[in-house]
């Protein structure tokens, strides 16, 4: 179901005086259908030898409260199953819309409307959905919409992504204390959230790293075993929190020495540690910006600007 959904997730982009993005998490990506648990046919098949057994084992004693006791029992197993079985197909809508949702601003639009309307708009289910929905284009909104939700009413199989998503945002506006308090509800040796854990381990790492935690940052980091999916986004995340633990410690030289690997990859992702929304030290700022302004790279679209003017 979405509520053991660990694929949901966003990216979140900044423009800097270049023009270009910097990613700063995943992209967004939904799960696959087939993946997301709920009643598999073999469980059925189970649920159904067992109900027979017990109606033979009644119906073998031929005790009539024990048949009545039995026909209650049934009675409410059909319903749980009808419950169940309408929830997963609602689910499993609302997975192919969010699937469909992330080729265009325009088809992110269409998908909030639609989650908008209808009695389930306000569910936590959806409100999450919609929330991430909006973490591509408007930050802001998504989070004061998930933020409007308390998390211990989110199902506890979706609380750790929901917990994610706010990391993300109060990071990307520099609300690192309100990103550490998340992060610490996370549980990321979940053995069923491994497919995240590279991601989320980044994403605590930083709020851990500009709060105080940089130690643990550092450690935490270390675990990090990054996959061949998303490699090259969850690496970004990767040096960015290892560039804010490395400072925070005091290893200034060893943070300049990481920002201009960051800027061999991308001169761009530097852009993380200069725009005033993330809210950087100023020393670090201060530190990129050499960084930033010594690199061929940078030189080399500065030329680029300078011709076109």
């Amino acid at each position: 179901m979405v509520a053991q959904n660990r694929g949901l997730r966003l990216r979140l982009t900044a423009t800097t005086r270049y023009g270009k993005a910097v990613a700063t998490s995943n992209d967004s990506a939904v799960p696959d259908p087939a993946a997301m648990g709920g009643l598999k046919k073999k469980n059925l098949i189970y649920i159904a030898l067992i109900t027979i057994a017990i109606w033979a084992f009644a119906i073998q004693t031929g005790s009539t409260v024990l048949m009545i006791i039995v026909g209650v029992l049934t009675l409410i197993l059909i319903g749980v199953l009808i419950w169940a079985l309408r929830l997963m197909r609602k689910q499993r809508g609302l997975v192919s819309l969010l699937q469909g949702a992330t080729a265009s601003a325009d088809a992110r639009k269409d998908a909030l409307a639609k989650l908008g309307e209808g009695k389930d708009a306000n569910t936590p289910v959806n409100i999450f959905a919609r929330a991430q929905l909006l973490a591509a284009d408007d930050p802001k909104a998504a989070l004061a919409l998930i933020e409007g939700t308390e998390l211990k009413t989110f199902p506890a199989a979706m609380q750790d992504d929901v917990a994610l998503l706010k990391a993300q945002l109060y990071l990307g506006m520099g609300r690192t204390q309100d990103a550490r308090k998340v992060s610490d509800t996370m549980n990321l040796d979940n053995p069923a959230r491994k497919e995240i854990r590279p991601l989320a381990a980044t994403i605590v790492a930083e709020a851990w790293a500009r709060t105080g935690k940089f130690k643990e940052a550092l450690d935490l980091l270390a675990t990090v075993e990054v996959p061949t999916k998303d490699a090259e986004q969850i690496m970004v995340q990767y040096k960015v929190a290892r560039i804010f633990a490395r400072f925070a410690s005091g290893q200034r030289n060893q943070a300049r020495d990481e920002l201009s690997t960051l800027a061999d990859d991308n001169v761009n992702y530097l852009g993380r540690f200069l725009l005033p929304q993330f809210r950087v030290h100023p020393e670090l700022q201060k530190i990129a910006r050499t960084v930033m302004e010594r690199h061929p790279a940078s030189r080399k679209m500065a030329k680029a600007n300078a011709r076109h003017r």
